[in-house]
């Protein structure tokens, strides 16, 4: 059973988190780092842990009550970890929950080489990617580290969106990132899949 300040909470966005079916792993990275998003003025920080198809958010603030998001491709699901509480609720995989650790972009029509640069400790090939969405084309800068292939930094060049991984450390991660905390209890039944929505 829910109470009444979950049910309160969840409530005033439930339904608001648009549905996301991904049926492969993103890549084959194993890392963690500190992840930058920057979206309209808006900037949500968190440290990530990442395994093929699973990872973790542990954010810096709350967003919509949640202090961390663990995201299962196997599951088709977005477990947000309500802390205060010891409880976690399921809801669906939304945009805001992607990782983007793929060097080729979604809509990707061109990409150009400008030249390479030391960025975060890694030697990176900087390009300038342009993205066709919804017959609009938008025009991205985009670092990538030469040995890995991994996108580190990411930015449009209107400035209005940004994505930054920083302390990138490529090493084994543990399965126990990717469950709920042990003596959490299951804020929603599994057939019940609305909830707050996350920020990305």
């Amino acid at each position: 059973m829910i109470d009444s300040l979950t049910r309160k909470m969840m409530g005033v966005v439930i339904g608001l988190a648009v549905e996301v079916t991904v049926t492969a792993p993103v890549s084959g990275f194993e890392f963690s780092a500190e992840r930058i998003v920057k979206d309209a003025g808006k900037v949500v920080n968190a440290h990530v842990n990442a395994r093929d198809d699973r990872w973790r958010f542990e954010y810096a603030e709350p967003q919509a009550g949640a202090m961390a998001a663990i995201i299962r491709l196997d599951r088709q699901a977005v477990w947000l970890i309500l802390s205060k509480l010891r409880m976690f609720a399921e809801v669906p995989i939304g945009p805001e929950h992607l990782l983007l650790v793929s060097e080729k972009m979604d809509g990707e029509v061109a990409r150009e080489f400008i030249g390479t640069e030391d960025l975060h400790g890694f030697p990176t090939e900087l390009f300038e990617v342009t993205v066709r969405v919804n017959d609009e084309s938008r025009r991205y800068y985009q670092w990538v580290t030469q040995a890995q292939r991994f996108p580190i930094k990411t930015v449009s060049n209107r400035g209005d969106w940004s994505l930054e991984y920083r302390n990138v450390v490529f090493t084994k991660q543990s399965g126990l990132f990717f469950e709920p905390p042990r003596g959490y209890v299951r804020a929603n039944p599994p057939s019940l899949k609305g909830g707050p929505s996350l920020g990305q």
